[in-house]
């Protein structure tokens, strides 16, 4: 069952990427985000009123609940749905793969709670060498690009930043409880953002947008979430965060296949060196004998 909810999780997360690319044809980013995380919130929190738990929030709980909300319902979706509207669903998550290594260098020089070995340094230093080739300059590298992937890269960035406060201050939270509160608020943030910077653009349904979306809130937020913390509990921690380098594959993939995206040489040699560089930083080696 633990293997079956592994591959679930990483499949749905895997073509979540491909998802936002139909969902944004004909829905701004920022609106689109906004719905999605609207209707998730909706969800978790009809979970938690037939659950009939009260919600008391420590000063901890409250703590994770504005990370969540500002950096990863807001901030890191809001990057995210921009930038594929500029590069393919594929390289923004392989850019977003990067997580582990700016975690890492979080976890160390902020929060000063993990120690940075040799096999994180090293996998540190050949991520960045991946990220430098992709922004290698190219003929097929515009400046909406560039700015496509940087947007990708800060929105790890942010991602990194909440994980490492929650490792901080939310061991004893309720991830549910977290979830729709943090999910209501980066919600809100992206409706109000969505407000003041896309009110002249034209929105237009269609079926293929709707059930991305539906299948953004539902699958995408709800399930793959929940399959996560499920995970975190039963397997170790490593074997949770190689999902890191199979998410971005199954999205590289998808792409190819369902848009016909396609990627240059000297991008392919970029996404290799930065899967290589997260392998190398979160995957152990062996112990002496």
């Amino acid at each position: 069952m633990n293997a079956l909810a592994y591959a679930l999780m990483c499949l749905i997360w895997g073509s979540t990427w491909l998802a936002i690319k139909v969902g944004l044809d004909g829905v701004p980013p920022f609106l689109g985000a906004g719905l999605r995380f609207l209707l998730s919130a909706a969800i978790v929190g009809a979970v938690l009123a037939v659950r009939w738990r009260p919600i008391r929030l420590t000063r901890d709980d409250v703590i994770c609940v504005l990370s969540l909300g500002v950096l990863v319902f807001w901030l890191n979706y809001a990057a995210v749905y921009w930038a594929e509207m500029r590069i393919s669903s594929g390289l923004t998550a392989v850019l977003f793969s990067t997580m582990p290594l700016t975690t890492a260098l979080l976890s160390r020089f902020w929060m000063r709670s993990e120690a940075l070995g040799r096999r994180k340094l090293a996998g540190i230093a050949v991520g960045m060498m991946g990220t430098a080739l992709l922004f290698w300059p190219d003929d097929s590298l515009g400046r909406p690009q560039a700015f496509g992937m940087l947007a990708a890269l800060f929105a790890s960035l942010c991602s990194s930043v909440s994980l490492v406060v929650l490792k901080r201050y939310g061991a004893r939270s309720d991830p549910f409880v977290l979830n729709v509160l943090g999910m209501g608020l980066g919600a809100a943030c992206l409706l109000v953002m969505s407000v003041l910077a896309e009110r002249s653009l034209t929105v237009v349904w269609s079926r293929n947008n709707v059930v991305a979306l539906i299948y953004l809130a539902v699958f995408g937020s709800v399930v793959a979430f929940s399959l996560y913390y499920r995970l975190v509990k039963v397997l170790d921690a490593t074997v949770v965060s190689l999902s890191t380098l199979i998410i971005p594959i199954i999205a590289l993939a998808l792409g190819r296949v369902f848009l016909g995206e396609r990627i240059t040489p000297l991008a392919i040699a970029g996404v290799l060196t930065i899967l290589a560089g997260v392998a190398v930083a979160i995957v152990p080696g062996r112990g002496r004998h």
